[in-house]
């Protein structure tokens, strides 16, 4: 019954709102739409469907936060789908190691005994890269830039993906002068170097809530050198935040 459970839920697509203090008191609201490890294939008609629902929405921003591609073949429907979500600021995306690497069946016991691999086919990474920035997209691939957001300058800041070691983790240096520190990334692995360096709020996917899940339990395994628990939703760790 938990394995059938586990197929139910994780075809289960719904979106979830979570409201966190972290621009400064008197700050505008701002609308964040996060989507990420899609690992999309083209006959996943059930998350294509929901995918289109979100295109209607109203955002300040919108995040893909990596593992969007399920092999090359998703190429065009994931560039149809993440170019139709809109945002009054602006949309920025980071990669996974699924944007760069075609998907091989994986064996759990992976997981357990923290051996990570991928395939050895390559994802048409650059023409998925060149099909959101010339949509307006920003990569946020290690960079570092200063956006106006609820009448605030953010910090914001951006790490290709550390499962990888793909990461510059040199631009991880709070800027002061910045009302708010945001990282994005794909796998949250930086997230206590970015805490401790001052950012306020760290957004990323890649746990899936947890790849091993037990009901009434929670995460048992990340496939990330996260803690597991806090593979899921909203976390506060000192000072900032882990979503």
């Amino acid at each position: 019954m938990p394995v059938a459970y586990g197929f139910a839920e994780a075809r289960s697509y719904r979106n979830r709102s979570y409201e966190l203090p972290v621009l400064p008191p008197g700050s505008d609201p701002v609308r964040i739409l996060q989507v990420s490890d899609l690992h999309l294939r083209p006959k996943n008609r059930a998350m294509i469907s929901f995918l289109e629902s979100l295109a209607g929405g109203s955002y300040d921003v919108v995040l893909a936060t990596g593992d969007l591609l399920g092999g090359a073949e998703s190429t065009d429907e994931a560039l149809r789908l993440l170019n139709a979500l809109q945002a009054l600021e602006f949309r920025g995306f980071v990669f996974g190691s699924s944007d760069y690497w075609a998907p091989v069946l994986k064996n759990y016991l992976d997981y357990f005994l923290h051996r990570r691999r991928h395939g050895a086919k390559r994802n048409p990474t650059e023409d998925f890269r060149s099909g959101l920035t010339s949509a307006g997209w920003l990569d946020l691939n290690n960079t570092d830039r200063r956006i106006e957001l609820g009448g605030r300058v953010v910090q914001l800041t951006g790490l290709d993906d550390p499962y990888l070691h793909r990461e510059d983790r040199k631009l991880l240096v709070r800027d002061a002068q910045t009302a708010v520190g945001i990282l994005v990334v794909h796998d949250p692995a930086p997230y206590d170097d970015a805490i401790d360096a001052g950012y306020d709020l760290v957004i990323s996917g890649h746990t899936h809530g947890g790849q091993v899940r037990i009901p009434f339990k929670g995460a048992v395994v990340t496939n990330s050198t996260l803690p597991a628990d806090l593979a899921r939703g909203p976390s506060k760790i000192g000072n900032g935040w882990l979503f």
